[in-house]
């Protein structure tokens, strides 16, 4: 264990589970039910959700859940081990859902708000989902996959819901006195969460109550948290920084949570000053669109004094903004994957700015190797390689898709696809990607799914996708196509042509026209040739 977290040490012991020697924290609760119903015991009063003018103390939220499982379980049949999909934005609804389906030893699984119809039929389909709750925008993306899916049920975040829709009222209306509480073993399943694989096809990273606790476990103690934070989620709740490293975490806690539809810098500087808010952790884009703001100094932002970052890189001029707007934050990167449940490294605050280009150490319970990409064995200090990590916040499996599973995790150690290097203090530095992802702003986009895309145009012979610097997202996507021979193919075409088939995030930012692809002699597209931004686009 890197001796930063000397203090935590002492709760850290080492165990076999499931035939894997591991560390892990010694004291934990039995299941993520347990970290609500003991806040709603110790702080029953106290508020625990804040959704625009809607406030709910603990106490409210348990009985929101409550019924909600009540009525799952005995009027709508969901049963231990089923699906309950949620399409919904940062409220209180995803709460009382995600809550309500673990309580009955469901399995919760989020959905990207921002994906399309095809892309939510895989997803659906995938998870054999039971039932589905989603808010009423979203509806035009459903309507016409609901025949082709598993979904027996479908519930509609509005009073007026489509035909073949409940309104989401019918969960939550009755007050039911009997307390529904299914017995569930830390190391049931309580999450499906789709991430990109390796081929463009999503894939079901299946999280555990024993993984999700080991993670905001490890943010209670290495970010120095208690019941006294509170937090204000600015990024999607479906994503797992949202869901694990926020509404999780401070469940656990017994903290305030306020729940940002969506990020407006104006509204977070208002909710960071009015709600007092002391935690936040968020992808560098928040912290650069806050920073701009011509104003952002007058607002009383002295209880803000933790501040957490990663999914991209974060600039080092906005980090030096932030200490010198709130001289005491305590500032940490932070690196993980929707397969560690979040969290692998932290970097120390104290550490941070002499450390910008690292992720920070392993965690407390976490161990990480630098290996061969092609040999598999252990490289030297400061050597580059794949990462891989060990502990208890790294998944089994993928959901129903053991060839995926056998690929990434052996011997219970997960093979991230990142290159790394790690110093002899160990500090992990991210050199680049081995799986071809681009990261806009913490969406993380599979190059091989817009190139599918595009190659289903008629006019387009060849396109390789890649990732170009951002100052807002850190990446945004550009598209580099070579048209089939005579065709004449604008951007608009190319941009409205993504847009017809995949999430808006997805779409192109710059569109340039080559006449041929760099390859190496294998034939392999070079995209480190293609990582540029164009000055314009040549047609």
């Amino acid at each position: 264990m890197p001796e930063f977290w000397k203090d935590i040490a002492p709760l850290v012991h080492e165990e076999s589970v499931n035939g894997i020697d591991m560390k892990t924290y010694k004291e934990r609760p039995r299941n993520l039910n347990e970290t609500l119903l003991e806040s709603v015991q110790r702080y029953p009063e106290k508020t625990a959700l804040v959704h625009g003018d809607e406030w709910v103390i603990y106490k409210e939220l348990e009985e929101q859940v409550n019924s909600a499982a009540y009525q799952l379980k005995n009027h709508y049949g969901v049963k231990k081990g089923d699906r309950v999909a949620l399409l919904l934005m940062n409220g209180t609804p995803f709460v009382v859902g995600v809550f309500a389906a673990l309580r009955i030893g469901a399995i919760a699984v989020p959905l990207n708000t921002k994906l399309k119809s095809k892309e939510l039929e895989f997803m659906l389909t995938n998870s054999g989902a039971k039932v589905l709750i989603a808010n009423k925008e979203w509806w035009p993306n459903l309507e016409n996959i609901m025949d082709h899916i598993s979904v027996e049920t479908c519930f509609i975040t509005d009073k007026r819901p489509p035909d073949g829709t409940l309104p989401f009222t019918k969960l939550t209306e009755k007050k039911v006195n009997e307390q529904v509480f299914k017995n569930v073993n830390e190391h049931d399943p309580a999450f499906i969460m789709y991430t990109s694989g390796t081929t463009g096809t999503p894939k079901g990273a299946l999280i555990s109550h024993f993984n999700m606790i080991h993670t905001i476990q490890n943010y209670k103690y290495c970010y120095n948290l208690s019941s006294s934070d509170s937090t204000v989620v600015a990024v999607p709740v479906f994503h797992i920084t949202g869901l694990a490293a926020q509404l999780m975490t401070f469940i656990y806690l017994g903290g305030k949570i306020v729940l940002m539809p969506m990020f407006k810098p104006v509204s977070f500087l208002e909710i960071l000053q009015n709600e007092k808010i002391t935690h936040v952790i968020a992808s560098p884009t928040v912290y650069v669109m806050t920073l701009q703001q011509p104003d952002y100094q007058k607002y009383d932002v002295s209880h803000f004094r933790v501040g957490g970052f990663g999914g991209a890189p974060m600039p080092s001029d906005t980090l030096k903004g932030l200490k010198n707007w709130v001289p005491d934050i305590k500032l940490h990167n932070t690196y993980g994957l929707t397969e560690t449940t979040s969290p692998v490294t932290i970097m120390p605050d104290e550490h941070q700015l002499n450390h910008v280009s690292s992720v920070g150490v392993a965690t407390p319970v976490t161990e990480a190797r630098v290996v061969d990409p092609e040999k598999r064995h252990d490289l030297a200090p400061g050597e580059v390689g794949e990462l891989l990590f060990k502990g208890p916040m790294v998944i089994g499996k993928y959901w129903n898709n053991e060839k995926a599973t056998r690929k990434s995790f052996q011997d219970g150690w997960f093979s991230t696809g990142d290159l790394a290097k790690i110093d002899d203090q160990g500090f992990i530095t991210i050199m680049d990607r081995i799986k071809d992802m681009v990261n806009r702003g913490g969406e993380k986009i599979f190059s091989v799914e817009v190139e599918d895309v595009l190659y289903s145009n008629p006019k387009i012979a060849e396109v390789a996708i890649v990732g170009v610097p951002n100052e807002k997202y850190g990446e945004v996507v550009k598209a580099c196509i070579v048209p089939r021979y005579d065709e004449i193919i604008t951007e608009d075409e190319v941009k409205d042509w993504v847009r017809k088939h995949l999430a808006k995030f997805k779409i192109p930012e710059y569109v340039e026209f080559v006449d041929v692809l760099p390859r190496n002699p294998n034939g392999k597209v070079v995209k480190t040739e293609l990582r540029y931004v164009p000055e314009v686009s040549k047609n």
